[in-house]
């Protein structure tokens, strides 16, 4: 894909559902962004990756992640995009909205330095990546969990913004950027 607009097409043209939703905020809405639709396709996930990597330009960054299940398959497709085409591998993390009761027991999950320690510790600077925001209540929880740890969050990129004015403490707060917005008729407005 050449361009933005191209994905953009794509991307409306595989994740918009129109219908009666309820969104993960409780809102009841006539359209839906499946961005799932869109990151699992084989078409658009390599595209996508590059453009939030594009979106990402000038952020200095160490770590990439967000709230499962949004992010997952985004930042992953980001590291290996940015390994395979830029020479600059970075880690990944995820965060659960609630704590496994098995295993390690744990919400966030993240990659190990190869001397075993954790990515995130005090003073890694994160970038946060979400599929769609509305309110931010899912990306609430990884930013809380980074904080936590004393890491730094350098910027948060979203694909999809509905434009909720429930989420401006993230655009206000944060270096934040979108790849689309969303109209209240549920078409995707590039940014740029």
């Amino acid at each position: 894909m050449k361009s933005n607009e191209e994905l953009r097409t794509k991307l409306e043209t595989l994740c918009i559902l129109r219908g009666d939703f309820t969104l993960a905020s409780g809102k009841k809405s006539n359209y839906y962004y499946n961005g799932k639709a869109g990151m699992l396709s084989g078409k658009i996930k390599v595209n996508l990756a590059r453009a939030l990597l594009r979106l990402a330009e000038g952020i200095d960054f160490d770590v990439v992640g967000g709230p499962a299940v949004g992010a997952v398959p985004l930042v992953e497709h980001m590291s290996m995009i940015s390994a395979l085409e830029q020479n600059n591998a970075f880690d990944t993390f995820y965060v659960r909205s609630e704590t496994k009761k098995h295993g390690t027991a744990s919400s966030l999950y993240q990659a190990k330095k190869i001397n075993g320690d954790d990515i995130l510790t005090k003073d890694t600077k994160v970038l946060i990546v979400e599929d769609t925001l509305t309110t931010g209540g899912s990306i609430q929880v990884a930013l809380n969990a980074v904080e936590e740890l004393g890491a730094e969050v350098v910027g948060v990129l979203i694909v999809a913004d509905r434009q909720d004015t429930d989420a401006d403490w993230i655009r206000n707060k944060y270096n934040y950027r979108a790849l689309f917005n969303v109209s209240d008729s549920g078409h995707l407005i590039n940014t740029n």
